[in-house]
């Protein structure tokens, strides 16, 4: 099993430097010799501030847009919307600064290696240089929210600490403690609009302290902004971190400097053994609960720049190794009490990151958490389940003030204040990415999941069936009676565009199959969960009449599933967004077996696409074709996902692909690429479908021999399975409550009876 990111040289750039996180703080290290590089992220490091964006004219320009789409003038909704409902951008996820660690040692540089050790969660740097043994740890500890740093050496040798940051900041040093202060703006322009908005700081934005303390056996000194350490054979710099931001709804004026001080006070007492003893246990304790054999035998001979960089894609080792990076990255990236997961995870160095690195919800937030539950993970999903629970407020008011109804809604992009109205500026060409309001109903299938895969009732009716019910109102108060079927009208299909007549490219559309999939998803989802609270009133009622009406699936001519309300013709077949497969993936309304000719649609339009695309897009169709049960397609999506990305160069890559540090290059970087390749591996071994477990469902013959324990299915029951001759030799079933399941294998079903607490082994 391969658990170790290994290379030969220092980082020269972001895509090649190594994550660290505790959920809330992230580090980039870089593994530099003379001056060390660590970059750090606090994920509450945001800029703007709380505020309530409205349109005075907007519900009125909602209901006229809506009509004019009824009557086909697509083109004069499009002009409209675009200019009186689109609104302003959400802000920007900033970065903190830098921790530089500048060693006095010269001479020839020998045995040099770097080695992010992810069952630990450890990141080691080794060499010699002027025959000074030096080795040092870094790690981002969970239990003592710190970042830590050691550093060893046969001889003694001197060292220099500081610290800089490219926000409104200031950095100074006393005794042997290193200080940088600062604060974020309150504007900032996304990075493909910058100066659409100035940049302003009015005292108002989130503030930050992070302060080092350093213990050595060496000598300590300081100047006005570094600490110095001399003749020393072992330094622990400790680093806390504590913003001002409280919620997203109150101004973010907590107390942070102070007790960032008294906590590094306290941390600094413990000894780095203890520390690192904390950080691994606990650690580990999530790490571990799933292994994965591909039957690769681990080797020091090969580093990995040079494998991606060489293209040995057949190499399993690889497969397993960006397998186990997805789960190290959630482990990394979200804990409980953290926010949720953005575009870059919680690690990023830009102060115009793409995309703001904010919170994408036409696929990318949600894609972060697929590989969670079904990793065995749950808990770590608390954060998207908190931005649910944001936007439900933040939501109530764009569903007002935007459309006059009731519930609660939000469009494509969230930010760290709970963002919920549709962006744009009224910039042309905006709504093929702004006007999308079904992102709550997305988010909330993990609500649903959370239940399936926990059997947690409290949870199914205190938080997940309240949230659910709310953005099921948004939708019944805004559909509409279009013949026999209830949609919502006019939507899009994230992103995309379609021609409306020989010349007019378009994206609003009268009814879209995601649109209405995710109709069926929430309105199904919240059927079954009544049914399990005992919840029989007016609004189920409602919910089970309408649920019906909303298939409007329909196979196109050249037998693609449709993506619009007609078959029109497509402004780009290979388009990077598969949206109108949302039914197949991560819904539930399609599958090979209850829905054999839906699913064959879904082939065609995947085999018209294409599988070059977009990194995370890539992750997306892994998932897909797992779910079609091809293997051995999904397993050549991971491969390809796996063609190595030189960031000098990724401006004119086109198709996606992995940066040396196995981050997922969309390009530029974008992690959900990577989460969803972690998934799609997942469901090739194990799937929850049609109310069965399916083991080995889509085995790639590539996976000749080989294991995987830890699982979990739907139902809190843990799967261990074992092939061989790609074959399924045996499997293992454990419950926590007694419960009977039925089981599908390749050489058929059979019904399981599980008794709580006793693990099942069937061959």
């Amino acid at each position: 099993m391969e658990n170790k990111l290994r290379y030969a040289s220092p980082a020269t750039c972001f895509e090649e430097a190594l994550p660290l996180g505790n959920g809330s703080v992230g580090a980039m290290v870089y593994g530099c010799l003379d001056k060390e590089r660590i970059s750090l992220n606090h994920d509450t490091l945001w800029s703007g501030k709380p505020r309530r964006i409205t349109r005075p004219n907007a519900v009125e320009a909602y209901h006229k847009g809506q009509q004019l789409v009824l009557e086909d003038k697509i083109e004069e909704a499009t002009w409209l919307l675009e200019r009186e409902f689109s609104a302003d951008y959400g802000q920007s996820y900033m970065p903190l600064g830098n921790l530089y660690v500048e060693t006095k040692c010269e001479g020839k540089v020998g045995d040099y290696i770097r080695e992010l050790d992810m069952e630990n969660g450890i990141l080691s740097v080794r060499y010699t240089q002027n025959g000074i043994h030096f080795a040092r740890e870094y790690f981002v500890s969970n239990p003592d929210n710190c970042v830590v740093v050691h550093i060893t050496s046969d001889k003694p040798v001197d060292y220099v600490f500081s610290a800089d940051c490219q926000l409104k900041s200031a950095s100074t040093a006393g005794g042997n403690r290193l200080y940088l202060t600062g604060e974020c703006p309150t504007a900032v322009s996304p990075s493909y609009a910058k100066g659409l908005v100035p940049t302003v700081y009015d005292g108002e934005g989130v503030k930050f302290a992070a302060i080092g303390a350093t213990n050595t056996d060496g000598k300590l000194g300081c100047d006005d902004t570094i600490v110095t350490v001399s003749e020393a054979t072992e330094v622990t710099f400790i680093m806390c971190i504590e913003t001002s931001y409280i919620s997203f709804d109150v101004l973010p004026n907590k107390p942070y400097y102070y007790p960032c001080e008294e906590r590094v006070i306290e941390t600094a007492k413990k000894s780095y053994t203890d520390l690192r003893d904390n950080h691994v246990a606990d650690h580990k304790s999530l790490y571990s609960r799933v292994k994965l054999d591909l039957g690769f035998a681990p080797s020091d001979a090969m580093t990995v720049d040079r494998i991606l960089s060489e293209n040995k894609d057949a190499d399993l080792g690889m497969v397993e190794l960006l397998y186990n990076f997805g789960r190290y990255l959630v482990i990394a990236a979200s804990r409980e009490g953290s926010q949720a997961t953005n575009l870059q995870g919680i690690w990023n160095e830009q102060f115009y990151p793409a995309w703001s690195s904010n919170y994408t919800v036409n696929i990318n937030t949600e894609m972060n958490y697929w590989p969670v539950l079904m990793s065995n993970l749950a808990g770590l999903d608390m954060p998207v389940i908190d931005l649910i629970r944001k936007i439900s407020v933040t939501g109530a008011d764009a569903a007002k003030d935007f459309y006059g109804a009731k519930g609660y809604c939000c469009h494509h992009n969230i930010d760290l204040w709970g963002l919920a109205t549709p962006v744009g500026c009224q910039r042309s060409g905006c709504l093929g990415y702004a006007y999308w309001n079904m992102s709550s109903g997305w988010l909330c299938r993990h609500l649903w999941e959370h239940y399936e895969y926990t059997l947690d009732v409290d949870f199914l009716r205190d938080t997940a069936y309240p949230l659910m019910k709310g953005a099921a109102e948004f939708y019944l108060d805004t559909m509409i009676q279009d013949g026999d079927h209830y949609i919502i009208c006019p939507t899009t299909s994230p992103e995309n565009a379609y021609y409306h007549t020989e010349t007019s490219r378009v994206s609003l559309a009268r009814h879209a199959a995601m649109t209405q999939g995710i109709l069926m998803d929430l309105f199904g989802n919240l059927s079954e969960a009544a049914k399990i609270l005992g919840i029989d009133d007016d609004f189920v009622k409602e919910v089970r009449a309408k649920l019906p009406t909303f298939n409007t699936y329909e196979i196109g001519s050249e037998g693609q599933l449709l993506e619009y309300d007609k078959d029109y013709k497509e402004n780009d077949i290979y388009h990077r967004h598969t949206s109108h497969l949302y039914g197949l993936y991560p819904g539930e309304s399609i599958t090979t077996e209850a829905t054999p000719e839906l699913a064959e649609a879904c082939r065609v339009t995947l085999q018209r696409r294409g599988d070059v695309s977009t990194g995370w897009s890539m992750g997306w169709r892994v998932c897909l074709w797992a779910k079609l049960k091809d293997g051995d397609h999904s397993l050549q999506l991971v491969k390809n996902q796996l063609k190595f990305v030189d960031p000098s160069n990724d401006a004119v890559w086109k198709g996606g692909g992995t940066y040396a540090n196995l981050f997922d290059a969309h390009p530029p970087f974008q992690i959900d690429g990577n989460y969803g390749v972690c998934a799609g591996i997942t469901l090739m071994l194990l799937q929850c479908e049609n109310g069965k477990i399916r083991i080995l469902p889509a085995l790639p013959s590539d996976f000749k021999n080989g294991s995987v324990s830890g699982l979990k299915a739907k139902g809190d029951i843990t799967v261990d399975i074992v092939w061989e001759n790609n074959a399924l030799k045996s499997y293992s079933l454990e419950s926590p409550v007694d419960q009977t399941v039925t089981v599908a294998t390749p050489a058929g079903e059979v019904t399981v009876d599980l008794v709580a607490g006793k693990k099942v082994t069937l061959a």
